[in-house]
């Protein structure tokens, strides 16, 4: 139940981002929703169902945005091995590493998308793209401390739940 809760977030955190967002971006950047929940989630959980999530939402959000099916699949998959990368109880312990992850992942997502542009048929100036890259890490960062609640809230549940499907 709480995957299913987990897959309508970032379903809904998708949409969010690519329909309301836009409309409201003052400097030209809306935060990457997904890329967070996916990193927190990632750093809670298997690398195998990181990934997936990574891979789906990067599809959804494709179909949603009409780019080049499977570039930001492909760019999110950095975000899940960040994530993966930093399981640990300091993780969790705190928010000051979950905020630095978020850029991280957010900076290593936005190199994957600048590799990936030529292959798409896009050209975009990496000066440009670094500097973007570097503004949306910390746009995102702001995004951890509530986004860090609900992810620990259902991985809790989830940790619960699997704790009696085993017994």
């Amino acid at each position: 139940m709480p995957r299913i809760i987990f897959a309508i977030l970032l379903m809904l955190m998708a949409l969010i981002q690519t329909t309301i967002l836009p409309m409201g971006h003052v400097i030209g950047l809306t935060p990457d929703l997904v890329l967070v929940c996916l990193l927190l989630w990632s750093a809670t959980r298997e690398p195998r169902e990181g990934l997936v999530w990574a891979f789906a939402s990067g599809l959804f959000l494709d179909l949603l945005t009409l780019s080049p099916l499977g570039s930001t699949a492909l760019a999110l998959l950095p975000v899940a091995i960040i994530g993966w990368l930093s399981r640990s109880r300091f993780f969790q312990s705190g928010l000051l590493f979950p905020l630095l992850m978020t850029m991280a992942a957010t900076l290593a997502h936005g190199v994957a998308l600048l590799l990936l542009a030529p292959l798409t048929g896009s050209h975009l100036n990496v000066i440009a793209g670094v500097r973007l890259a570097l503004l949306g890490a910390l746009l995102n960062a702001v995004l951890v401390p509530p986004f860090y609640l609900v992810v620990q809230l259902l991985d809790r549940w989830i940790g619960r739940n699997d704790t009696y499907a085993r017994a």
